[in-house]
């Protein structure tokens, strides 16, 4: 089972950050990935905030809460009427061109240079040599003046504005299956190959998230659409579990991110 004091930080930053709003003052979260963004907005409730991340589809945002003043503001772009923006920028890094660079290589190099996880946001990989990185603005500088190398490649960093359209392209492997019941132990072993008893284990260990939380019964069922993440084995997208064969099992529909 999750800890219940896994996300108290969390917690205590975005009470921070709604007292700055209480005061008059525009309150911005640094970047968080999709589970602490789940468990925030699940904490949050539904009104006093937004989230942005770059572009329309990024799956790292920031959260937004607004002071009174802003009240009616219905997206990021907005802020700039009021004088502020959404503190996050896009620096296109491009390498020499006979280098393969993967989101490994770029995220290791950002570290590398001694950046919080917490200051990036999505990282996007074009064609396997170059990339766009959403950036906290105050470190756009930094990368644009002093990012030369990722991997054995060198790179050359600038801003870049990103049009409306803007879209990552996103891999997936299809994967097609029959389970004997949407049951979690079955679908997990399905998408990740295993036999049911090594995926009950792998649920009964705490090594699966299902849409984001830690799920350790292997007979709760999976409804579609749903995310499941398999430790070790990598992200999977359920579409559907469902249309019986002829011997009675369930057609199972989904999708692992590459």
């Amino acid at each position: 089972m999750r800890d219940e004091r896994e996300f108290d930080g969390l917690y205590a930053r975005l009470e921070d950050m709604k007292k700055r709003a209480i005061r008059g003052e525009l309150g911005i979260s640094a970047f968080l990935s999709p589970r602490e963004l789940h468990y925030a907005c699940a904490y949050l409730g539904t009104e006093g905030y937004m989230t942005f991340g770059g572009y329309s589809d990024a799956e790292r945002k920031r959260i937004y809460f607004l002071p009174d003043y802003m009240e009616g503001v219905g997206d990021v772009s907005s802020l700039a009427d009021f004088g502020e923006e959404s503190g996050i920028e896009a620096v296109s890094v491009k390498g020499s061109g006979f280098v393969r660079l993967s989101h490994r290589d770029f995220m290791g190099s950002l570290l590398g240079m001694g950046l919080e996880r917490s200051v990036i946001g999505d990282i996007v990989v074009t064609g396997g040599v170059s990339a766009v990185v959403m950036c906290d603005a105050k470190i756009a500088d930094f990368l644009i003046n002093e990012w030369t190398e990722v991997g054995h490649d060198k790179v050359r960093c600038s801003r870049v504005t990103l049009g409306e359209d803007f879209s990552p392209e996103r891999r997936y492997a299809p994967i097609s299956d029959t389970v004997a019941s949407a049951r979690l132990d079955c679908i997990v072993a399905a998408l990740c190959n295993l036999s049911r008893e090594r995926a009950r284990v792998c649920v009964v260990s705490g090594l699966c998230e299902l849409d984001y939380e830690c799920e350790e019964r292997p007979d709760r069922e999976v409804t579609p659409p749903a995310l499941i993440s398999v430790r070790g084995y990598g992200k999977f997208s359920v579409i559907s579990v469902g249309e019986l064969t002829k011997k009675g099992r369930l057609r199972l529909t989904a999708q692992k991110f590459l």
